[in-house]
């Protein structure tokens, strides 16, 4: 699986000034990232990768609160639903880990009952007629994708009859005509997701979001042939220190040669659906603008080649669809960059997604000075070691103990070594708290040192994971797994709004708010 349902995963994120290219006309001073809120496959909530999704032009409605939807208030039904499903609320909220399955039978027992009970005449009603309007061909098409795959047990196109087989298949709209109350209600709930998401970015700080490289080959953005896509090859990565075998993410290309043909559309249309609500956009393996390595169905990573893709028409795309939108842009360009692709994303205005752990000058970490102006800086993501993880070596155990680590030994001599280049470019800043070194724990002063080291760069923007805020050891995600672990299960261990009061989060805020007060 590539980096890896749901659970939204926030990083508080503060931005140094505006005066970067990348915030003029931006709509926050500080945001809040979610993991992508893609739809994936209600029929099938075992799929939990928001990195693997079946449309990330629509929203997933596991996300909603259903308690507090309006309707709750104005029909009787639905508050007799909800109340029926408390009890399957507390079961979950009780779990170590996120049942997705079970959190969407639940909500969509209460969604279910919305939808039975809504008047004939009603304001949703005709919210919802005009919500359908305004999506088009693309919302039937994922909307009628939905049904079909709850319907036959599996979203896989590839397996149905002809008349049913893609979206401008014969068959679909006979089949949209007989189910169109099951086709309404999803778009139902899609109209649902898109207010809370709206109100989600109004609500003081603005959403940083975040859009996914490519869609499964069983999902609706592919099913619906809005745009094309080159069967019987993969998006992946060449091997890499990371990956010596390469990568192959089990997402299809884009046919380039379709996106320029159609000027760009359905490229737009997606960047635009992803910055809708949205203060800033993070667009993951933003190097695939410019290429993307493509490997084919049943090869190993190391099999693949690069496709070429049309930059600067790409580029162009994502500018124009930011002015309009006033949304920052950040670009995450880890892994091999070919030459000249940094200084054009930097010419556009395009944020550089920089990683304490990655910002090396040999074995030493780089000087925050050294750092570039435009830039989304963090400590860790979800791919990688939390902090104090990363301290302590729990991701090198983990990885030794699923067989994904060949010489434990060496590993953890080598992160010794890093904590001690840590704690050295620490000391050379003066920001090395009184006890701290290699060998000792990771304490709530220490963690806050390190995340003021970033807060120190001329990054325009710094980015907290919630996971460093709560002091947790195990990453959310870890590449090269799917069910050997709880990726995108995790929870945290208290309700988000109580993250802030930790002793860990409030350490890390307040340095934050030193080095970058307003």
């Amino acid at each position: 699986m590539p980096r890896g349902t749901t659970g939204t995963r926030a990083s508080a994120t503060s931005p140094r000034s505006r005066t970067s290219p990348a915030w003029r006309g931006g709509k926050a001073r500080r945001c809040l990232g979610l993991s992508p809120p893609h739809a994936l496959f209600p029929a099938d909530r075992g799929r939990a990768s928001p990195y693997h999704p079946s449309d990330r032009r629509f929203l997933d409605p596991v996300f909603l609160d259903v308690a507090a939807l309006p309707l709750v208030a104005d029909l009787p039904a639905v508050r007799a639903a909800l109340a029926a499903q408390e009890g399957a609320f507390a079961a979950l909220r009780a779990l170590p880990a996120v049942d997705h399955a079970g959190a969407w039978a639940a909500k969509r027992a209460v969604l279910e009952a919305a939808w039975a009970a809504l008047p004939a005449v009603h304001p949703a009603r005709d919210a919802l007629a005009a919500f359908r309007d305004a999506g088009g061909v693309a919302l039937d098409r994922f909307c009628i994708h939905t049904v079909l795959a709850a319907q036959q047990g599996t979203p896989d196109s590839r397996i149905r009859p002809e008349e049913l087989r893609h979206g401008d298949a014969p068959g679909i709209p006979a089949f949209a005509a007989r189910h169109a109350d099951a086709v309404a209600f999803v778009a139902f709930q899609q109209m649902l997701a898109d207010r809370q998401l709206a109100e989600a970015g109004q609500a003081g700080a603005g959403l940083y979001r975040d859009l996914a490289v490519g869609a499964a080959a069983d999902g609706a953005e592919i099913w619906s042939g809005d745009a094309r896509f080159l069967p019987g090859f993969s998006v992946g990565a060449p091997p890499d220190p990371f990956a010596a075998d390469g990568q192959v993410w089990g997402l299809p290309p884009p046919d380039p040669l379709a996106w320029r043909a159609s000027g760009f559309a359905a490229f737009a249309g997606l960047v635009r659906a992803n910055m809708r609500h949205a203060a800033a956009l993070r667009i993951d393996h933003v190097l695939g603008l410019r290429r993307l390595f493509v490997v084919p169905d049943g090869a190993k990573g190391a099999e693949g080649a690069y496709l070429a893709c049309p930059f600067a028409d790409l580029l162009g795309q994502v500018a124009l669809e930011s002015q309009r939108a006033r949304c920052l842009v950040v670009g995450e360009d880890l892994g091999t960059v070919p030459e000249g692709t940094g200084e054009a994303l930097q010419a556009a205005g395009i944020l550089s997604y920089r990683v304490l752990w990655f910002e090396r000058q040999g074995p030493a970490f780089t000087p925050p000075a050294a750092w570039p102006a435009l830039a989304a800086a963090c400590v860790s993501t979800h791919d990688l070691p939390t902090l104090a993880g990363f301290w302590t070596g729990a991701d090198i155990a983990e990885r030794a103990a699923l067989g994904l680590l060949a010489d434990a030994g060496a590993a953890m001599a080598e992160r010794a070594a890093d904590r001690a280049a840590l704690l050295g470019l620490l000391e050379a800043e003066g920001l090395l708290p009184e006890g701290a070194a290699p060998d000792a724990p990771l304490d709530d002063a220490l963690a806050a040192a390190v995340h003021a080291l970033v807060a120190r760069t001329p990054s325009a923007l710094v980015l907290v994971q919630a996971e460093d805020l709560a002091g947790e050891e195990v990453a959310v995600n870890l590449p090269g797994t799917d069910r050997e672990r709880p990726n995108w299960r995790r929870r945290l261990p208290l309700p988000a709004a109580g993250l802030g009061a930790l002793p860990r989060a409030a350490a890390v805020l307040a340095a934050l708010r030193r080095l970058r007060p307003g």
